[in-house]
C-alpha cells in the first residue's frame, strides 16, 4: 500500500533497525516514499524480538514498520551483495544506523557509494556520529539521555535520575535525520548530486536542551530538575486540584491576570510579589500555595472550563488511555490502523504532518514479514537490471526501430536544427528484454545538448541511469553545461530534469508546434490535454 504524498517516486533503502532509523523511514513513508527494509537473514530487525507480542508478532516492530517491504540479505555474501547493489542503483536514499565504520567494513561507506551512485543520499544515524573520539562507541536511547543532559533536568529536586518517559534519544535522532534527508533531496534537485547526512543521537539531545544551555552560559549555574514547572516562566506548571492536577501556563502578564480572574484571586494582581514575570519567578512557591488553595476547592474539569473560557492555556494530565480517547485526537486522525495477516487489526500513532494537497488515510500498509517481499523485489530488479553501453554503428538500426516506436520519427530538435538521432553519440540501456532506453547528445565546444533521452520503462531508473552516463560522458569531453529541450506540455519530463538539478533557463516560443509541422507523424510526448506550443530549455552546470 503506497501512501500518497509529496515524496511519491522517492525510493528508500532502509538498513536500519530498532527505533531511530525505522522511525525516520516511517516518516518518509507517511510522506509518500516507498521503503524497502534490508534485514539480516538471521532474525532480521532486532525489534522483531521486542514485546508486546500478538501471537508471535512484535507489536513494537509492526508499529514502526507498517507499509514497508522486507528482503533479507547477507551483505557479506557475493550473491546478496549483487542484489543490494541493484537496489542501490535504483534508490534515492539509503538509511542506516550502524556504529560508525560498519558500512566501510562492508565496502559501502560514503566514499565508495558516492563514486558509484552520485545521485544517492546516504543518511547515517548513530550514537555519536561519524567523527570525534566517541564515534566507534555503541549507544542506546538511555545512554544518550544520560550523557546528553536531559536526565539531569528531569524529575524532582533531590530525586533519583529519571529517564524521559518515551525514547526521545532515538525519536529526536529519527526526526533530525528525516529533516536532513529532505534537505538533501532539495539540494539534489538544485545540483543533481547526492550527499551524506550524518546525525548523532548525542548531538540531538544537546539540540533539544532548549534554554538550559542559555541559562548555564548566562548565569554560570548548572540547571537542575524542577519537577513539573518551567525554569523561567511563572505560573507555568501543574497545580493540585480536588481530584487531580491542572496545568496552567500563563506566559505573560495579561494571561496571568486572566488566570487570577478564573481562580477568583483578583487580589493577587496587585501583590508586590507577583506584579511582573521575574518577581513571580522569584516567588514561585508562594504563588503555587495561593493557586492550590483556590484549586483544591473544586474539580479539574470545573477549573479547566473557567480557564479555557478566559483563553488561559490550560489542560489536564492525561494518561495514555485518556489521550487516545480524546475527540481532538480522533478528529486529527492521530490513531490509525493497519491489517496484519497474523495479528489482525493494529492501532498506532498517525502522522502529525497534515498536508493540504494530500489525503491522510485512516489505514496504513501491512507490516512486512521477514524476507516476505523477496520474490516481488527480485522480479522488479530482473526487469530493471541495465547494461549501459556507448552507441555503436551496429546499434543504428535498433535505434531507428526504438525511435519510430516512441516518436514515429528518428528526428529530434537539436541546438540549432532537427537532428537525426541515429547519427549522434550517446548510450543505450538494455535489459533482459532488449533495448530499454536511449540517450543521445550533441556537443558544441564546451556545451552539450541532450537531444534524446527516453525509456521504455517509466519510473524504473532507466532514464536516470542514462542521464548520469550522458553527463559523465560530456563532462569528460570538456563540457561545462548540458541542456535539454522539452515540450511545455511534458510535465513528467520537466519534473524528471528538475529533480536532477536542471533549471529552466529559457523558452523557445512556438518552436514545438513548428517542429511537429516539420516532422510528419511526430508524437509529442507528455500530457496531451495541455496545449503544446513552446519548448522549454533546461540547463545544468557541470
Amino acid at each position: 500500500m503506497l501512501q500518497s504524498g509529496p515524496l511519491n517516486g522517492i525510493k528508500v533503502i532502509d538498513l536500519s533497525r530498532v527505533l531511530a532509523g525505522p522511525y525516520c523511514t516511517m516518516l518518509l513513508l507517511d510522506l509518500g516514499a516507498s521503503v524497502t527494509k534490508v534485514e539480516t537473514p538471521a532474525g532480521g530487525d532486532d525489534a522483531r524480538a521486542f514485546g508486546p507480542f500478538i501471537g508471535d508478532r512484535s507489536a513494537y516492530f509492526m508499529s514502526l514498520n507498517r507499509g514497508k517491504r522486507s528482503i533479507a540479505l547477507d551483505l557479506k555474501a557475493p550473491a546478496d551483495r549483487e542484489i543490494f547493489e541493484q537496489l542501490l542503483a535504483n534508490a534515492d536514499v539509503l538509511v542506516e544506523n550502524f556504529r560508525a565504520g560498519t558500512m566501510e567494513k562492508l565496502g559501502y561507506g560514503w566514499d565508495a557509494l558516492r563514486a558509484r551512485y552520485p545521485h544517492l543520499i546516504y543518511a547515517a544515524t548513530s550514537g555519536f556520529g561519524h567523527t570525534g573520539p566517541y564515534s566507534d562507541r555503541p549507544a542506546y536511547d538511555m545512554v544518550v539521555q544520560g550523557m546528553g543532559g536531559i536526565m539531569s533536568l528531569t524529575g524532582y529536586p533531590g530525586g533519583p535520575p529519571t529517564r524521559v518517559g518515551s525514547s526521545i534519544g532515538d525519536i529526536t535522532a529519527g526526526l533530525f535525520t528525516s529533516i536532513g534527508i529532505l534537505s538533501a533531496l532539495h539540494h539534489r534537485t538544485e545540483t543533481g548530486r547526492g550527499q551524506k547526512v550524518d546525525v548523532s543521537m548525542l548531538d540531538c539531545q544537546l539540540a533539544i536542551l532548549e534554554n538550559a544551555i542559555v541559562r548555564y552560559f548566562t548565569t554560570g549555574e548548572i540547571p537542575a530538575p524542577l519537577g513539573a514547572r518551567h525554569p523561567s516562566i511563572t505560573p507555568f506548571e501543574a497545580y493540585a486540584a480536588q481530584d487531580g492536577h491542572v496545568i496552567i501556563a500563563a506566559g505573560n502578564d495579561k494571561l496571568f491576570h486572566l488566570a487570577l480572574e478564573a481562580l477568583d484571586l483578583p487580589e493577587l494582581q496587585h501583590d508586590p510579589r507577583f506584579t511582573s514575570g521575574p518577581l513571580r519567578n522569584m516567588n514561585v512557591e508562594a504563588l503555587k500555595q495561593c493557586f492550590e488553595a483556590a484549586l483544591l476547592k473544586n474539580t479539574v474539569d470545573y477549573w479547566l472550563a473557567r480557564l479555557q473560557e478566559r483563553g488561559v492555556p490550560a489542560g489536564p494530565i492525561n494518561n495514555v488511555a485518556q489521550i487516545l480517547a480524546d475527540p481532538q485526537i480522533k478528529v486529527r486522525n492521530m490513531v490509525v490502523t493497519a491489517q496484519d495477516p497474523v495479528a489482525g487489526t493494529l492501532h498506532m500513532a498517525g502522522n502529525p504532518i497534515k498536508l493540504s494537497a494530500f489525503h491522510d488515510p485512516e489505514t496504513r500498509g501491512a507490516p512486512p514479514s521477514l524476507d516476505g517481499d523477496r520474490a516481488a523485489i527480485l522480479r522488479e530488479l530482473s526487469g530493471t537490471q541495465l547494461n549501459l553501453a556507448r552507441i555503436k554503428e551496429a546499434d543504428r538500426e535498433t535505434i531507428e526501430h526504438f525511435m519510430l516506436e516512441r516518436f514515429s520519427s528518428v528526428y529530434m530538435p537539436g541546438p540549432e536544427a532537427v537532428q537525426d538521432v541515429r547519427s549522434l553519440p550517446g548510450f543505450t540501456a538494455r535489459n533482459a528484454d532488449g533495448l530499454a532506453g536511449l540517450a543521445s547528445v550533441t556537443i558544441q565546444q564546451d556545451r552539450a545538448q541532450l537531444v534524446c533521452l527516453d525509456s521504455l520503462h517509466s519510473g524504473r531508473g532507466c532514464g536516470g541511469a542514462l542521464l548520469a552516463a550522458a553527463i559523465d560522458f560530456v563532462r569528460s569531453e570538456g563540457c561545462n553545461k548540458i541542456s535539454v529541450l522539452t515540450g511545455n506540455n511534458n510535465l513528467r519530463a520537466i519534473g524528471f530534469f528538475q529533480k536532477r538539478g536542471f533549471a529552466i533557463s529559457g523558452v523557445r516560443p512556438g518552436q514545438l508546434a513548428g517542429f511537429v509541422r516539420q516532422t510528419p507523424g511526430f508524437l509529442a510526448p507528455g500530457d496531451t490535454h495541455i496545449p503544446a506550443r513552446d519548448f522549454l530549455e533546461m540547463e545544468l552546470a557541470l
